[in-house]
Formats: structure tokens, sequence, C-alpha cells
């Protein structure tokens, strides 16, 4: 009896509103906003970096473009690294890691012409088939970060393993040095 006389009653509310059932889902519905993920997930960095269009006519260099050499040299003026360097058997991302990746990021954004290739390498431990694999992750964890501000299909991955030392020495100084990740603009 209870839910008739509750039913009866919601009903006759319900006519006597003159808003239609749309007017009613306007007033309610949450408004469309923009999110943003970056702020979310790690501390956004405001910094822009300026540099001349690319409008594709440009003299090339021992491969490169000039417009491509003049905004990676602004970018390293700044002082943003440009090899990561890892812990051993690790790819974690730390913070100071995290703020400059997301300087790259900033710095690709402003730079839509311009594309990344994320070099991953490892340390002469280890089999050569693990090595690959970890490059590989290094290079991944990095592109996660980017992938964050949107940029995956402009960043490619690519694993040197043990292949590429940057130091020939076999002692901790020069492993340190080798497990890196290299960030190489195209």
């Amino acid at each position: 009896m209870l839910k008739i006389t509750s039913l009866i009653i919601a009903t006759v509310l319900l006519s006597s509103c003159s808003t239609t059932v749309e007017e009613l889902y306007q007033k309610v519905a949450a408004k469309p906003s923009v999110v943003n993920n970056e702020e979310s997930v790690v501390a956004a960095d405001s910094s822009r970096f300026e540099s001349q269009e690319y409008n594709g006519n440009y003299v090339r260099k021992d491969g490169q473009s000039s417009a491509l050499q003049m905004a990676t040299a602004e970018l390293k003026n700044t002082g943003v690294q440009f090899v990561l360097y890892f812990s051993y058997d690790g790819s974690e991302i730390d913070e100071a890691a995290t703020q400059a990746i997301i300087k790259h990021a900033n710095f690709m954004r402003d730079n839509p012409s311009l594309n990344l290739r994320l070099e991953g390498h490892a340390d002469e431990r280890g089999t050569r088939e693990y090595n690959l694999a970890l490059g590989e992750n290094r290079a991944l964890a990095v592109k996660e970060v980017l992938g964050l501000y949107d940029l995956n299909s402009r960043v490619e991955v690519i694993s040197f393993g043990e292949e590429t030392p940057l130091i020939q020495a076999h002692d901790e100084s020069a492993w340190g040095k080798n497990r890196r990740v290299e960030f190489i603009y195209q």
C-alpha cells in the first residue's frame, strides 16, 4: 500500500512540472570539461621552447636539417638532458628523469614537425637477448611518459642492448654510463 501511495504522489509531482525531460536533463547533466591528464599524473611544466618555424624548405647538412639542428641546439642550451641513465637491471623512471621527459614533451608539442627516436641501451652483463629486451623496456618506459602528452605517434623505440657501449671499460663506472636511453630528434 505504501509503495502505491508513493508512486501516485511521484506521478502527480512529475505531471505538474512544466519542464520536459530534456530540459531537466540539461539542468542536471554534467557539463563537458577538458581533462588535463598531465596534471593528474605528473607535475605540469609550463615552459615553452620557441623555435624557428619549419616550412619544409631546408638544406641538409650531414643528414639533418638546419631547422632541426637549430631547434635541438636551442633545447640543449636550456640544459635539458638528452641521455637518461638507469639503475642496474632497471627501467623505472625517477622524478628527475620525469622532469627531463616533460621538457622534451613540451619541446615536441612546440615543434610538431619533429619526431623522436628513443634508443635504449644496456651494459654488457647479461645475455644479448636479455639486454636487447632491457634496452627496449627502458625506451618504452620513456615513451610511456611521452604518451601522457599524446605524442606516441611521433616516437619510435629502438633497442641496441649491449651492442653500442658509450664506454668500453668493464667496471661499475662504465656500466652506469652504458645503461641509458638517448633522445635522437629527426
